[in-house]
């Protein structure tokens, strides 16, 4: 029994270990900023080391009139005059420098390009347990579409599949049209000089559109009751991965965080509301598992959750559209 359900339960796991990880990050994590410059050397004071910091060089390097990296060369010397070479000490865009526990990032440089301005973090336990936990869930993920006995490959049998795979066809070429406009042109910050940019867009632009599915599905459910039951069960099908892409949308963009801005999560109104979106679509991926005791009751949570199909797509409307231009962000350049 518990093989057959190995993906499900490797998911409920994985988001325990996340949980884990964040709360080791919150309590026993350090991290915070400092400026340094040319010209003088910066001690860095923690409860795990002191360092001083000597910034040897620093590049801007540009493509045309854009700059497309920064890149910092850094001597480290700790309380135990363990120095790190040059070659060892440099912090560029998207690519941190790790010295004993520590990660630095690269956050802002002086206008004079004399100076700049570094992002650090002691987390050695917190970042591995959620790593690990990130591991586990996209491991829980794709197992779970390859158990027995599963509530959704009881939905699938239930499809014609003729209509599955034209309709995963077109969705995926939705997604594919979604990415390509939505997708930032050359010459492109320097934060988002990565390969995991397409990777990121692609991912979360699949799931907003299996989303938009579901919501249509949500009106055509309202609107024709005797066809509820089974557009409910197609809305499943298609919000499993829809979930599922939304879910490993964000912790893509955590290790993308991690990697640019020094913490894989700072509750920034995009992360946050896309966190939102999940939770919200983790309700109704939970539906149809609510016990009933009649055919009257079955209607009743048929028809509510096709008006909350349909509600719920207005929290991907606000993620994508509203925090852009309401709330603003890290994320405004998307």
């Amino acid at each position: 029994m518990l093989f057959n359900r190995a993906g499900t339960w490797l998911i409920h796991i994985a988001l325990a270990t996340i949980v884990v990880g964040a709360c080791v990050t919150h309590f026993w994590g350090e991290q915070g900023e400092v400026h340094v410059r040319a010209d003088k050397a910066e001690s860095l004071h923690t409860s795990h080391s002191t360092l001083t910091i000597f910034l040897w060089a620093f590049q801007v390097v540009y493509d045309g009139n854009a700059p497309v990296d920064f890149i910092s060369e850094l001597r480290l010397l700790d309380r135990n005059q363990e120095t790190l070479t040059v070659d060892e000490g440099i912090v560029r865009m998207n690519k941190p420098l790790k010295y004993h526990g520590f990660r630095f990032c690269q956050a802002d440089y002086d206008s004079d390009e004399q100076g700049v301005v570094l992002r650090y973090n002691y987390d050695p336990w917190g970042i591995g347990i959620t790593y690990t936990g990130y591991a586990l869930l996209l491991a829980g993920m794709i197992a779970f579409f390859f158990q027995r006995r599963s509530y959704f490959r009881a939905l699938i049998k239930k499809q014609q599949v003729w209509l599955m795979t034209g309709l995963g066809i077109v969705i995926a070429a939705l997604a594919i049209i979604m990415t390509k406009v939505v997708t930032p042109k050359p010459p492109l910050q320097p934060v988002l000089q990565t390969p995991l940019l397409g990777i990121h867009v692609s991912v979360i632009m699949l799931a907003y559109t299996l989303f938009a599915a579901v919501m249509i599905n949500g009106i055509l459910g309202i609107c024709i009751p005797k066809q509820r039951a089974r557009l409910m069960h197609l809305s499943q099908v298609l919000l499993y991965p829809a979930e599922f892409c939304l879910t490993a949308g964000i912790f893509i963009g955590a290790v993308w965080a991690n990697m640019s801005w020094g913490r894989y999560w700072g509750w920034d109104p995009k992360e946050t509301w896309a966190l939102i979106t999940m939770l919200v679509y983790a309700v109704l991926l939970h539906w149809p598992f609510i016990r009933i005791k009649n055919e009257t009751a079955k209607a009743r949570r048929e028809m509510a959750y096709h008006i909350f199909s349909v509600v719920a797509f207005l929290f991907v409307l606000f993620t994508y559209f509203g925090v852009s231009y309401l709330l603003g962000g890290l994320h405004s350049y998307a």
